[in-house]
């Protein structure tokens, strides 16, 4: 959740209304947080580096990513042992990152590119008949390119690489994850075997990088998940999908998780979902998260025709609160505080916090990033990145949450 205090400066008061409006209005899809994720286990060693997820036949199927086998792997879903090992026999593992599924078939979408070079863009479609009678099969190949991608230069990671996909009646919709805009465009593609332009179909922009993606045709709902550049965890909400407008009403959610590489996303019924995480770690400071296993509901979503609510009982009087003249006192808020130093110009900023603080961001009043600070965080420090005079925020990631406040260079 975001916290906002005002600031007041030496000969300067600021009232921050209007520029607090434009910062939520960059960070709207942030909406209440899902509080019902649970860990099932850790997976095995087999799949440290899990990328995609579907639920089939009463298991889970996942594979790894760039560089590993041409295996899909079959878990079982209590155990997380697994059960089965189907290789793809004509093809191979060039960055595989995402399945998906229809009646008939699997789909597996080897479209990595993390820095925008790829030429052999493809999905490989096996019979799921073949799939259940054999652990050897063969793919038929549906190979793309984006019809507007022009240039394929190595300039580091770039906005077309792409780990998330779905089925919608006779198409596949891809979803790239843009390293550098921290959107997503979506794209449809033929499901037929051949060579085929992907065209553009919608586009979202500022919310993370998007991993993967499920969608349900009888509830018409479609569910991505992703992380932030910090490995904080969402999902993404589209009810009422409309193919022509893939990311229409879009909604988000964190997943009130921290340094978790989600990477896998599955719906088993109307309600329950399963996602996996990728093992990630890091040497400054030392991070190690291991590739598991969680699951999370969403409810389903109310009809257009409710129940006509009773008629409620006269409400009881509230309880007063403890401290009704300062009420923070009675909350253990962290409080995030910049202030200016007149004798040296500089901004110094303090949080009240027994909290771990692992980020560090500064925003301009566009939701531009313009700095970014990932290593070991002080809790009092100065704001050494020279800023020209504006309004800007700085958000500090903590152990699990975010704080933000508005501060004024002048």
């Amino acid at each position: 959740m975001f916290k906002f205090i005002l600031v007041y400066f030496t000969g300067m008061k600021v009232i921050f209304q209007h520029v607090v409006f434009i910062f939520l209005c960059t960070v709207s899809y942030l909406v209440h947080g899902q509080e019902n994720v649970q860990t099932i286990g850790e997976l095995p060693n087999e799949i440290l580096e899990t990328s995609g997820l579907i639920y089939f036949n009463g298991n889970l199927i996942t594979h790894n990513d760039s560089g590993n086998e041409a295996v899909l792997y079959e878990l079982d879903t209590l155990t997380l042992n697994i059960q089965r090992r189907v290789t793809i026999s004509n093809v191979t593992n060039v960055d595989w990152e995402a399945i998906t599924q229809d009646e008939e078939y699997i789909y597996i979408g080897d479209f990595g590119n993390n820095v925008g070079t790829r030429t052999d863009l493809a999905v490989y479609r096996i019979s799921k008949e073949d799939y259940l009678n054999s652990d050897n099969v063969t793919a038929s190949i549906i190979s793309f390119s984006y019809e507007d991608q022009q240039d394929f230069t190595n300039n580091g990671n770039s906005d077309w690489d792409a780990e998330a996909f779905f089925t919608v009646d006779d198409r596949l919709i891809i979803l790239t994850k843009q390293w550098q805009s921290l959107g997503s465009v979506a794209y449809e593609v033929s499901k037929t075997p051949g060579n085929h332009v992907a065209n553009r179909v919608g586009a979202i922009e500022n919310v993370g990088l998007v991993t993967d993606a499920t969608y349900n045709s009888e509830s018409n709902r479609l569910v991505l998940i992703g992380y932030s550049s910090f490995l904080r965890p969402f999902i993404g909400i589209v009810e009422n999908f409309n193919r022509n407008a893939v990311f229409e009403g879009y909604a988000q959610q964190s997943l009130e998780l921290n340094f978790t590489q989600a990477e896998g996303l599955t719906q088993t019924n109307s309600t329950s979902y399963f996602f996996t995480s990728e093992y990630y770690s890091r040497q400054s400071p030392t991070i190690e998260s291991p590739s598991r296993l969680f699951t999370f509901e969403i409810p389903e979503k109310e009809t257009d025709n409710p129940d006509e609510p009773e008629n409620p009982e006269d409400p009881e009087n509230p309880e007063e609160p403890e401290n009704p003249d300062n009420p923070e006192e009675s909350d253990n808020v962290d409080k995030l505080i910049i202030y200016r130093n007149n004798s040296s110009n500089n901004y110094h900023y303090s949080i009240n916090t027994e909290k771990k603080v692992f980020g560090q961001i500064i925003y301009d009043v566009s939701g531009r990033q313009v700095w970014v600070n990932s290593g070991e965080i002080e809790k009092e420090g100065i704001i050494t990145h020279h800023l020209e005079s504006s309004i800007y925020y700085l958000t500090l990631y903590l152990d699990d949450d975010i704080i933000t406040t508005s501060f004024a260079v002048y």
